[in-house]
């Protein structure tokens, strides 16, 4: 069975043995009502709808069929009929609910009477693009998120458009869009191709590009992740061996997925990188995005917290289906003891951040589609253990201060990014800086430079640059006592080793 005739029949179980509240999640309001009409058809239902636009409407054509009445007042009438074999259809409920606490009482009251009222046969159908489920409806409703289309839906969908434009599309071709429109609705992809096809009036791979900078436009609407745009080469990242080559053969694997699941090579989940501030977790996140040819997302769980009740949880699913849609990609969560702080200290913000928590774990082990989540974290002591335990990441590294032969490497690499690798010690400069994160490295390079070029532009030297590097307290030595606490923490731990 496709997701959709699985959507379906389970949709039907519950309407069926007398749930009285189904809430259909989806942007597509075309998709839900066709949903609707089927079961209506099956089960001999009358339809009802009511919309935030205007009002009662006639199900098919979508005109007003009285006077504007707002859902409370909709409500009310519907509480005083009889329900005899109705499906009662609410759009925008979301927005309705939270303007108006009198909406959730009697939707409370409407399901109770369904409930217990043996000659009511109804069901209210919720449909919205956002969940919001109060807690006073929490044990009422039945929640279903209305699937995107899947790669045989996506083909079918290019192939009719290629069939009504009086074209052909060659196999290849078909496999790598099909790829690429993974995670848009019928819609969205409907709108690409006609757009795609207006261009150089042929559907083809080349169109992948465009389907990408669509997919941005969406994340950028959203507000709930961020696209990073990044130069950060794999090669530019100082140090860190054993981090490198574990990331090096995830990246084999990802760049011959199929081979690879057909072989029996599990998808890669990702890794978490945690230790010390300014050593490379950053960089390394931005890098890697480079290395697997990918695109980088940022997913800040702060700026998800809404003031409304649910709000904070829809925009975690919106944020984490949007990742799948973008999919494959790299979903980098930055500061991730920060994210999740709060867990189990109780109070109402706690119950929140629990909550996205728990949806997190469970989206991190159910996942199915190609996002290679990496997170970073400084301090580790500070989450909780489900999240470390093997099955959620494939690893978790240890982030240290880079040692003598890696300082060497990250001065070399700051060095010759700036063209001034030559004539300098690294060697000597390496031996003169323990206790140097690569930030403080780079930050060294950037004002002996600086420095030159104010001194009539002279020549970068070693001496100039050891000048600075006198003149430099590093972060091992401004936040001694918090760099004390790390490593003991770490060292309890017993982490891999980045390097």
């Amino acid at each position: 069975m496709t997701n959709t005739e699985n959507l379906y029949a389970n949709i039907r179980a519950h309407i069926e043995s007398n749930y009285p509240m189904l809430y259909l999640v989806t942007f597509e309001e075309k998709h839900a009502d066709n949903l609707i009409r089927q079961l209506a058809q099956d089960d001999n239902r009358k339809i009802f709808e009511w919309n935030l636009a205007r009002g009662i409407v006639d199900f098919k054509h979508k005109q007003p069929q009285l006077d504007y009445r707002d859902l409370a007042a909709t409500l009310e009438n519907w509480l005083s009929d009889e329900l005899t074999n109705h499906f009662l259809i609410i759009k925008d409920a979301h927005l309705a609910m939270r303007e108006n606490p009198l909406v959730v009482a009697r939707l409370k009251a409407l399901a109770q009477k369904i409930m217990s009222d043996t000659d009511a046969n109804a069901t209210v159908i919720l449909v919205s693009s956002q969940v919001c489920i109060p807690p006073e409806l929490e044990k009422f409703v039945t929640l279903f998120d209305l699937p995107l289309p899947d790669e045989n839906g996506i083909e079918k969908i290019i192939n009719q458009f290629v069939s009504n434009v009086g074209e052909t599309i060659a196999s290849k071709d078909l496999n790598d869009l099909t790829l690429a429109f993974r995670g848009l609705s019928e819609h969205e992809i409907t709108q690409l191709l006609t757009r795609c096809f207006q261009q150089d009036g042929q559907i083809s791979s080349k169109d992948a590009v465009l389907v990408l900078k669509e997919k941005e436009q969406i994340i950028k609407k959203s507000g709930t992740l961020e696209m990073i745009v990044t130069n950060e080469q794999f090669e530019n990242v100082g140090g860190l061996s054993n981090l490198k080559k574990w990331l090096e053969q995830k990246a084999h694997v990802l760049g011959n997925l199929s081979e690879a699941l057909n072989f029996g090579v599990e998808a890669p989940k990702g890794a978490m990188i945690v230790g010390m501030p300014g050593c490379g977790k950053s960089l390394t996140a931005k890098a890697t995005a480079s290395l697997f040819k990918l695109p980088l997302l940022r997913l800040d769980v702060g700026s998800l917290m809404g003031k409304y009740v649910g709000e904070s949880e829809s925009n975690m699913r919106r944020a984490l289906k949007l990742a799948e849609a973008v999919s494959p990609c790299v979903l980098w969560v930055d500061e991730l003891e920060k994210a999740f702080v709060g867990i189990g200290d109780g109070g109402a913000g706690s119950e929140v951040v629990t909550r996205l928590f728990g949806y997190f774990l469970t989206w991190m082990q159910d996942k199915k589609d190609a996002v290679f989540v990496l997170a970073t974290a400084n301090d580790i002591s500070a989450l909780p253990p489900e999240l470390l335990r093997k099955g959620r990441f494939d690893e978790i590294f240890y982030v240290d201060f880079p040692n003598k032969s890696e300082r060497e490497n990250i001065f070399n690499i700051h060095l010759q990014k700036r063209n001034q690798n030559a004539n300098i010690d690294v060697k000597k400069l390496a031996e003169k800086t323990d206790g140097f994160s690569g930030a403080d490295i780079e930050a060294v390079v950037k004002e002996a430079i600086e420095t030159a070029f104010v001194q009539n532009r002279s020549a970068l030297t070693t001496e100039k640059l050891l000048d600075v590097v006198q003149n430099t307290h590093p972060l091992k030595e401004v936040m001694k006592h918090k760099i004390k606490e790390y490593e003991d923490k770490f060292k309890d731990l017993k982490i891999k080793a980045a390097s």
